[in-house]
């Protein structure tokens, strides 16, 4: 489970879309001009992306397969959303998952004993 710093970058930003393209096959493109093509396994809520069956491409053109790859989120220049996920009901649901692991403050007495 997320901590606290984490969950709240992740429904505060786009990483929840990122997250609701876990188990989906897609492209990467990092700031070194180099991308890498995979599934994705694993989104944190720093946008550190955990990947499997990985055909890396160098900014060179060079291509080299790995089966799992890491990827630091600093790195990350564009992650290609794949054409089939509705953007809005996966940012939707991924917050929907985030907003049920939350626990609800309790309510806080105002001046004079009024709720």
């Amino acid at each position: 489970m997320a901590g606290g710093r984490e969950r709240a970058l992740s429904e505060r930003t786009l990483v929840c879309l990122l997250q609701a393209v876990q188990g989906q096959r897609t492209t990467v493109e990092l700031r070194n001009e180099s991308s890498a093509e995979g599934l994705i396994e694993n989104v944190d809520g720093f946008m550190n992306i955990s990947m499997s069956d990985v055909t890396f491409t160098k900014g060179n053109g060079e291509v080299m397969g790995f089966p799992t790859m890491f990827i630091h989120g600093r790195q990350i220049r564009y992650v290609q959303i794949p054409d089939f996920i509705d953007m809005r009901k996966a940012i939707d649901k991924q917050l929907s998952k985030i907003g049920n692991t939350r626990k609800v403050p309790a309510r806080r007495m105002k001046r004079g004993g009024k709720t």
